[in-house]
């Protein structure tokens, strides 16, 4: 009786420790199918016509777009971009030396969109809210993503 007790505790816990590997072989496969997230952009609205839209865009060279309003493209887009481009961005980003920005721009005045920049860089995120007055540098980045995003779902200026 003892020895079989024994037996089916050694099992259950056998069974229970190869589940486990099996988990965690899914959890690193789904880390590689799912590509990380290296640039986002979100435009806030304001009291008028200002474009309003979220784009993530991936290292593998992919976006997901969500227009929201004053766009010329409303609702979700998936695209996959030009191969490098990621890369060219993230040159210019590290160049800007985009971590050395503060983390937001802001004033007391009403009505201005707000901008939400952020980069992912060897595992390091910052994000950046840009309402009021952010340098002329960090607006160039803004730009360079806002561009691609024109040029890749046609955005109304």
């Amino acid at each position: 009786m003892k020895l079989s007790a024994i037996l089916v505790c050694l099992f259950i816990f056998g069974a229970c420790k190869s589940h486990k590997k099996v988990v965690e072989k899914n959890t690193e496969n789904a880390r590689q199918i799912i590509p990380q997230q290296v640039f986002s952009l979100e435009l806030t609205p304001c009291y008028g016509t200002c474009p309003t839209y979220k784009v993530i865009v991936f290292e593998n060279d992919s976006l997901i777009y969500e227009g929201v309003r004053f766009v010329a493209k409303e609702g979700n887009v998936s695209k996959k971009l030009p191969q490098g481009t990621v890369n060219q961005l993230v040159e210019k980003f590290r160049g800007a030396n985009f971590f050395k920005f503060q983390n937001q721009y802001t004033s007391n005045m009403t009505d201005f969109p707000t901008t939400y920049i952020s980069f992912t860089d060897q595992g390091i995120t910052k994000k950046i809210m840009d309402y009021y007055k952010a340098p002329e540098s960090l607006r160039q980045l803004e730009k360079l993503i806002s561009d691609l995003v024109n040029d890749e779902v046609e955005i109304k200026k």
